[in-house]
């Protein structure tokens, strides 16, 4: 990993509120291993960048320096993607959306998906 990732990893656990033992409890590892990923002395394993991306809903692309977008966006059903997410709400950019936003996001994605000739019902199921 680049000192990027170190560096992205330190900013977004501060932006979402952990500690290093937070985050560290929360992955499975000790704190001194989050600092050591935050100072560049230590390379995390491909299963806890995943975890972390997870824990700090963001993606491991951003965490690694291949894309600038921090959020991870989910757009499941309301319910089934909370529950995976384990959160109790969706944000864009800052800001918390709504039920009829959400819906709105879901109805346009699913003309996308008939646009496109997949049936978005057969994409939940996979």
């Amino acid at each position: 990993m680049t000192k990027a990732f170190g560096n992205r990893l330190k900013l977004i656990r501060k932006k979402r509120g952990f500690t290093m033992e937070q985050l560290g409890a929360e992955v499975g590892v000790a704190k001194t291993t989050i600092s050591g990923y935050e100072n560049g002395n230590r390379e995390p394993q491909l299963a806890v960048v995943s975890k972390l991306a997870y824990s700090l809903r963001t993606t491991a692309d951003y965490l690694i320096g291949i894309t600038d977008v921090e959020e991870q966006l989910l757009l499941a059903s309301s319910h089934s993607a909370q529950t995976r997410a384990g959160a109790g709400a969706f944000h864009w950019n800052g800001a918390e959306l709504d039920e009829h936003e959400l819906q709105t996001i879901r109805e346009f994605i699913e003309s996308i998906l008939v646009k496109n000739k997949r049936n978005p019902s057969e994409e939940q199921s996979s």
